[in-house]
Order: structure tokens, then C-alpha cells, then sequence
């Protein structure tokens, strides 16, 4: 529900319960479900196929997408589309795609820290990857002709701390310098002009690059309702699947409260949810909780908010980093999470724990009046919060996405998950070329996706 590249995250440890990691009932109702499409608890058969060329497991944009260009890619490479089935634990994009921010982009201060993380050619292919999503997902809106509120944009990364400031224009500077693409989109606002650009209340320093904006829950569910009515995906919703075994055959096998499905090929479409089903990555992703809101003026705002943002408040020295996004929408509410600082100490509350059914207490506070703190013009705006709702994030030892064949399973088996909070700024063109490997056997360099999104042994050790 952040940022588009993960810095290194707290190392993750290992699982702290021995309950299966699974999508919770009974979820928070996020501002995206609101308006729900006929597909969303749709059913293609009454009961589950026994068989299927490739199965999904999990109806959010990894597994939809997934799905999308498996279709496509088939058809380049003049094959016979397979059969796809699609599971999902509970209704059409419910879990994180269905409770983030809503918007794609290279967080430009994510990107400085980076390059303290990772070999920096491996960083411009990461950066090249984000820069092109929206693209991407501008052309699939188009041609699927999805109305889904998409619309590309100027995002703002604001500083509100003079020590950031100074410290995140240096960065800047010698990443200008030094040429690195992701620069060639992002312009730096100095203090003198900083309010008055952002809006924001203290601003002393913002970056402005290009983001898109859209209502994920739409466009995951007019696509994959375009998939199911041209019989290309079999879905099953409110189907858990709590086990995949193999077959003496060499099958896969996905164990579900309504029977069995047998796969050739099985992708984990999983995120934070993956080790439940797939316990070689128990502690290298940790489903994590976070928090997100819909906030509404009494009137919408003139001049409309048109950018999207990251702010980075002002930090006390020892305490946590306190950076929030947000997401102005085209009827003039507003979109805003984080709010982490705030509960971040008591890792009892969010920190390998999936349950989404309950929001997180001493978030809901800081959010009440948050457009009238820290926006200009808002003072007198009476803008309410009229919505939160708990996201479940997976996090990874390493800050970076698990991505391509499983460890071990012989082309069986493949995983889309761990996006750390960025998953929309990484998954329509990451499955796109993962949909080449499941469909022609190439390899994970041959598809040219980030070296540092693969997923591999030695990350599992």
C-alpha cells in the first residue's frame, strides 16, 4: 500500500503461530469494495473442475493479470490457450490489490535509498520496470476498454523536515549527475516555492514524477469478468485452497474444502498470504498489517488536488519513520494510509498478522482532520474520514518481490508475491513476462524482468 520498491525491511523472522496463514472472513470493507461488480463472488461451474492446464491461486491483480497474458501469450507464440482455472479464498480482489492506494510510481526518495541496498545495474532495471507500469496499464485499460478512473499524473514526494531536506537534495543532485533514468522524469521544488506547490503546510523540499492513478478493484474485475466471458478462465470464488500436494503423476494437486483440482502447472498469486501454502517461504514473506482511509470534503475543493503523493513528515530523532500516501479521486475525496509510526512499537498489533477484520486502533486518531492539518485550503473543507479499513501486506526479508519458477519445482510451479506495500508500480509487467515462462518454458533472464525481483534458493535459505 506504498512504496513502488521496498527498502530493506526489518529482516523477517520466522512464523510466531502455528495457525494456516489464510485470507480471514468477515474483512474490512475498504472504500474499493464499495461499488462490486456481478463477477465478484461469481462461480464459472457449480462444482470445482477436477482438472485444469494451469491453476491461479488468488483473484487480485497478480492473478488476474497473470491470467491475462498467459492468454496472450499464447496466442504470440501460435499455441492453443490452456485451460486456467482461477481460486480465490474469498471475493474477487478482496486482499491487498483490492485495499492499497490506488496509484503507481517511483518514489523518488525510495530510489535514493536504493542505491545503498543493491549493485546499481541491477537498481536501472528495477527503475526501468517501474518507470514503464503506467504505460502498461494505460494500454490495457484502453484496449479492454475498462472504466476503472485511470488516469496518468504528477505524484509529489514532499519533505516536511529541514534535516530530510537538505539531505534529499544532496541525494538528488548526485543521482542527476550521474544520469540515472528514473532523474529524467522527476524534478526537484525547492523550499522557496515548496507550499505553494504541494498544497502542503511546512513543505521544505518535493520531487514530482510521473504516476498513474485508477480504482484497482475496478479494473481487476472488469478484466478478469472480459476473461471469464470469453471462456478463457474457469473461476472459483470463496474457495480457500489449503494445501498443494503433488500427484504420484507428477500433477499438482490443490486441496479445497469443495475437492480436489489437479494442475499441470500452479501459480501462487499469494502475496502475503504464500506461506501458508507454501512453506519454503515461511519467514521470507510476512504478511504485515496496514491501514488506509476515504476521506470526504463537505463540497469538493477548488482547485482540485491533480497529483498524487508521498509525504515525509517531520521525524523526532529516535522515533520511526513517518511517511504517508495519498490519492486524490476525481469526485474530490481523498485516499490516504500509513499512519504506522503510530503503532509500530508493538509489533503484537501488525508484524506476522493476517487478520483484516479489525482495524488498528490507534491509527483511526491520527487520520481525523488530516486533510485540515496539513493541506492548505482545507482549513474550513470539514472533511470528514468516512472510511478505514485494514490491508495485508507481504513483506519479505529482503525488501524485494519473489517473481518466477519456485525453487525445486521443476516448471511446475510458479510465484508472483511479496510486493512490500508496492505491488501496483510492479505487477502488470512483471506478469507479463512470467506468463512467457508458464506458456513457452523460457527461462527468467529470457524474459528480461529485474534480476533482483527472482525468486531463487539461496533467498529461501
Amino acid at each position: 500500500m506504498g512504496n513502488a520498491f521496498a527498502e530493506n525491511s526489518n529482516a523477517a523472522s520466522r512464523s510466531n503461530t502455528t495457525s494456516q496463514i489464510l485470507p480471514v472472513p468477515n474483512a474490512t470493507t475498504p472504500y474499493w469494495r464499495t461499488e462490486l461488480h456481478a463477477i465478484d463472488e461469481h462461480r464459472s461451474t457449480p462444482d470445482l473442475p477436477s482438472s485444469c492446464d494451469i491453476a491461479i491461486i488468488g483473484a487480485g491483480m497478480s492473478g488476474v493479470a497473470t491470467a491475462y497474458h498467459i492468454v496472450q501469450a499464447a496466442r504470440d507464440a501460435n499455441k492453443q490457450i490452456p485451460s486456467i482455472a482461477i481460486l480465490e479464498a474469498r471475493q474477487v480482489c478482496s486482499g491487498a490489490t483490492g485495499r492499497n492506494g490506488g496509484h503507481s510510481k517511483i518514489k523518488a526518495t525510495t530510489a535514493m535509498e536504493q542505491i545503498r541496498s543493491a549493485p546499481i545495474e541491477m537498481l536501472k532495471e528495477v527503475w526501468e520496470h517501474v518507470r514503464e507500469q503506467p504505460y502498461a496499464l494505460k494500454k490495457v485499460v484502453e484496449a479492454e476498454g475498462l472504466e476503472c478512473e485511470f488516469e496518468l499524473r504528477r505524484t509529489i514526494d514532499a519533505i516536511l523536515r529541514e534535516e530530510d531536506a537538505g539531505e534529499k537534495k544532496r541525494e538528488f543532485l548526485e543521482c542527476l549527475e550521474k544520469g540515472y533514468r528514473w532523474t529524467r522524469d522527476t524534478s526537484m521544488v525547492e523550499e522557496k516555492n515548496a507550499e505553494q506547490i504541494t498544497s502542503l503546510h511546512n513543505a521544505k523540499l518535493a520531487f514530482t514524477g510521473l504516476a498513474c492513478s485508477f480504482w484497482p478493484y475496478k479494473l481487476v474485475s472488469q478484466l478478469l469478468s472480459r476473461l471469464v466471458s470469453r471462456n478463457h478462465v474457469n473461476l472459483q470464488t470463496n474457495t480457500p485452497v489449503t494445501a498443494v500436494t503433488e500427484s504420484p503423476e507428477g500433477l499438482n494437486i490443490l486441496h479445497t474444502a469443495r475437492g480436489l483440482l489437479k494442475a499441470k502447472k500452479v501459480v501462487f498469486a499469494t502475496n502475503a498470504y504464500s506461506a501458508g501454502i507454501l512453506p519454503s517461504y515461511e519467514g521470507k514473506i510476512v504478511p504485515t498489517r496496514a491501514t488506509a482511509t476515504h476521506i470526504t470534503p463537505k463540497k469538493p475543493i477548488s482547485p482540485h488536488l491533480s497529483h498524487t503523493y508521498n509525504i515525509n513528515h517531520a521525524v523526532p530523532s529516535t522515533g520511526p519513520e513517518r511517511c504517508d500516501y495519498l490519492n486524490p479521486r476525481p469526485d474530490g475525496s481523498i485516499v490516504v494510509g500509513g499512519a504506522q509510526w503510530t503503532y509500530s512499537k508493538d509489533r503484537s498489533k501488525w508484524y506476522n498478522i493476517w487478520d483484516d477484520s479489525s482495524i488498528i486502533d490507534e491509527a483511526r486518531p491520527y487520520f481525523e482532520g488530516y486533510m485540515q492539518r496539513y493541506f492548505k485550503g482545507w482549513e474550513d473543507s470539514g472533511a470528514e474520514l468516512d472510511s478505514i479499513w485494514t490491508g495485508i501486506i507481504g513483506t519479505t526479508a529482503d525488501g524485494r518481490p519473489h517473481i518466477g519458477e519456485v525453487p525445486g519445482s521443476k516448471g511446475r510451479r510458479y510465484i508472483i508475491a511479496g510486493f512490500n506495500g508496492g505491488g501496483m508500480a510492479i505487477i502488470l509487467t512483471s506478469t507479463k513476462g512470467l506468463a512467457r515462462m508458464i506458456v513457452e518454458g523460457v527461462s527468467f533472464e529470457e524474459v528480461g524482468l529485474p534480476r533482483l525481483f527472482k525468486t531463487t534458493e539461496e533467498r529461501l535459505r
